[in-house]
């Protein structure tokens, strides 16, 4: 539903919920002057002035008052987007479409592989003639930032491009962080040998 159509449901929704109330309203509040200036209505009110009328009246407008409310509230939440998709141009003969969640995990995938790298998260974003790229990576401590970076940049760029098929947008953007240092402890050294016992001269 458009945004027209949205808006006009949930006027018209305010506008009913507004009616109902002023109808509660008259049908407790109102004297006998003005109900008899408000046409048909006042003249429905003013035949059903007893308790149980009113109550009648009462709880079918309260039911319409929440059945409005559920239709605003339905129109004002946001809808919940649609999974981003890639169609691959590489491919000829039939149109293929790829999730990007899909293209992320892989391209999340080879940048693990890297050696200097701890952790790796990518996002894509869809543009007119290809995907934009931005890449997030935990680096070893003592890992060479700017050879790291170029190697994630072209691995990215190669997975997207030759193994998945999509143009790639502009270059990489990428966040560099450190990680924790993930040494071992050595080996305890071996025990030294035990000396011989001296012979007893017979």
């Amino acid at each position: 539903m458009d945004a027209l159509n949205r808006a006009a449901v949930v006027g018209l929704a305010f506008a009913w919920v507004i009616l109902m109330a002023l109808v509660i309203l008259l049908a407790w509040g109102a004297d006998t002057e003005t109900i008899d200036r408000l046409g048909d209505l006042v003249s429905y009110l003013d035949d059903h002035t007893d308790n149980a009328s009113k109550l009648i009246l009462t709880l079918g407008a309260a039911a319409l008052i929440v059945l409005s409310l559920t239709i605003i509230v339905a129109e004002l939440v946001p809808a919940e987007p649609a999974a981003a998709q890639v169609r691959l141009e590489s491919v000829t003969g039939a149109t293929a479409i790829l999730p990007a969640e899909a293209i992320t995990q892989r391209l999340e995938s080879e940048l693990r592989s890297l050696p200097q790298v701890q952790e790796a998260q990518a996002m894509v974003a869809s543009r007119d003639r290809g995907l934009a790229v931005a890449l997030n990576l935990t680096l070893a401590p003592d890992a060479n930032v700017s050879s790291t970076t170029e190697e994630a940049c072209r691995l990215a760029q190669e997975t997207i491009e030759q193994k998945i098929g999509v143009a790639l947008v502009g270059l990489p953007t990428v966040q560099i962080r450190f990680g924790s240092a993930t040494a071992t402890s050595p080996p305890p050294p071996p025990p030294p040998p035990k000396a011989d016992a001296p012979e007893e001269e017979a």
